[in-house]
């Protein structure tokens, strides 16, 4: 990839996909959808602006630092209502994400805003699919991979939603409602044609398909670290692994889980991702602190780890480009005392990586080192330390048995966390004495090795609150979904339901 294409696209697809910015109208594009994408270079600047869609789903409004109308906070609310991180009470939104506890104003709020900026993604990667299939002219191998992207664009944010949304679908429940999928072109609301929720059964299939359809389309080649912001064949096959893992979970679904653990182990076999088991690596390459200053103006990061596999980057070029989360600021979350105890002595992901932040707002509290320049910090979205311990869990799943190999991936993600000479024992298969035992380690190692990128409530979720997390335990487990906008149901009249745990 080009990275002046990937710089030009923000500004090209404001003109390229019309499409896709008014949801409440029917478009009239056929003109400019044939310019758009009968070329390789304009079809692709198109698809960038995918994966712009993407980033501001997952991590926030990139466009004003300080509108947080336009702002989904996906990866936050991944962390909302466990032990990791806790809500004030001026906070009114987050603290409904941390107590499942809605007002009908945070439903068509907050709510619908991620439920909106999802729904508005997954629109633009449609567009993209539709698009290349009916007026691309360029090489056909060039637009297949294309359409895989799309592909993937599309099934990572239909599973984002159905996590959140679907209602007890990280529970193995597949007959309640899941989410509305779309895989065509939002085409103008036909009030005598609304669009119900599918079943989470359909939704999971839909996702996996996708990745599915994609994987065999998409590129082999591995890029830089700094233009790892796109789909390749490694990236959908760690993405379908974790989708694996999260939907075979509460079903114990052996199959399943074998194959998330075979996608899991391609993805580790590629050399062109390495693990570092240096425990510096954290705070060297894969959070550098890339904090504004007067004297240094805005930063250039170049040196990155080649554990990541999918990131959005702090910035594009040199210009100021303001990305990413808001954890250091404090004044809507922090992270509680508590979290500091869970790290054993020496680790340093949380002598390090748990910090104060800004010295303005609320000092006696913590944040997260993860994202302590604020927008001017990369945002993970894949790397192999979740790969390692996707496998590790989902073997033992699988088989019902605790293995050397198992063992060995949990072993090199704790032991990279400490520096040399704290190094702990490394664990034996002879340590679990159980498989419960080996699970509620890896679960354990999974909430402070991947704290703050998204994954812990989620985790809880899919376990049943296995490791007994105290906030996620005060609430009743068909409310840990969130709740649909309720002008999603009124539009619909009713024909999209509310989840069960918020029905009155």
């Amino acid at each position: 990839m080009k990275r002046n294409i990937y710089i030009k696209c923000s500004f090209l697809v404001l003109t390229a996909l019309l499409t896709a910015c008014e949801l409440d109208y029917a478009p009239e594009n056929t003109y400019v959808d044939e310019k758009v994408y009968r070329t390789e270079k304009t079809a692709q600047a198109a698809l960038m602006g995918a994966y712009q869609r993407l980033n501001v789903f997952l991590s926030g409004a990139p466009q004003d630092q300080n509108n947080y109308s336009n702002t989904a906070f996906v990866l936050v609310a991944g962390d909302m209502a466990t032990e990791n991180l806790s809500a004030r009470e001026k906070a009114t939104d987050f603290l409904a994400l941390q107590s499942s506890e809605y007002s009908n104003n945070e439903k068509d709020g907050f709510v619908a805003t991620i439920w909106r900026i999802g729904y508005n993604a997954i629109d633009y990667a449609n567009n993209v699919i539709k698009g290349i299939r009916t007026y691309g002219e360029y090489d056909a191998q060039i637009q297949r991979r294309h359409i895989a992207e799309a592909r993937f664009l599309r099934a990572y944010i239909h599973f984002q939603l159905l996590v959140m949304f679907g209602d007890q679908a990280l529970l193995g429940n597949q007959t309640a409602d899941g989410i509305v999928i779309q895989t065509e072109p939002y085409n103008g609301y036909d009030p005598d044609r609304p669009k119900g929720r599918s079943s989470n059964a359909e939704c999971w299939k839909q996702i996996v398909d996708d990745l599915d359809a994609a994987i065999p389309d998409l590129s082999e080649e591995v890029p830089t670290v700094a233009q790892r912001v796109r789909a390749n064949k490694t990236v959908a096959q760690a993405l379908l692994s974790r989708v694996l893992l999260y939907k075979a979970t509460a079903a114990d679904n052996k199959e399943e889980l074998q194959r998330a653990a075979d996608l899991a182990k391609t993805v580790l076999e590629n050399t062109g991702y390495t693990f570092s088991a240096n425990s510096s690596e954290y705070t060297s390459y894969l959070f550098p602190s890339n904090e504004y200053s007067q004297s240094d103006g805005y930063p250039n990061p170049t040196a990155r780890s080649n554990e990541v596999l999918f990131f959005e980057p702090s910035r594009i070029y040199t210009d100021n480009y303001p990305n990413g989360l808001y954890y250091y600021r404090k004044t809507s979350y922090y992270i509680p005392t508590t979290t500091v105890a869970a790290y054993d002595n020496g680790d340093v992901r949380g002598t390090s990586l748990l910090v104060q932040g800004s010295p303005s707002d609320n000092p006696g509290d913590l944040t997260s080192a993860k994202y302590l320049g604020g927008n001017y910090d990369d945002v993970l979205y894949m790397r192999l330390a979740e790969v390692r311990l996707t496998l590790a869990e989902a073997l033992v799943r699988a088989s019902g048995s605790v293995s050397q190999e198992a063992v060995d991936q949990l072993n090199d993600v704790r032991q990279r966390a400490f520096p040399e000479g704290m190094k702990p024992d490394r664990f034996t298969t002879a340590d679990f004495l159980t498989t419960t035992d080996f699970l509620k380690t890896v679960l354990r190692e999974r909430r402070l090795e991947l704290a703050y990128e998204g994954h812990y409530r989620w985790d809880l979720m899919r376990t049943n609150n296995l490791l007994g997390d105290q906030q996620l335990g005060s609430i009743a487990s068909n409310r840990w979904n969130l709740p649909v906008p309720e002008y999603e149901m009124r539009l619909t009249d009713q024909l999209i339901r509310q989840n069960s745990g918020y029905q009155e």
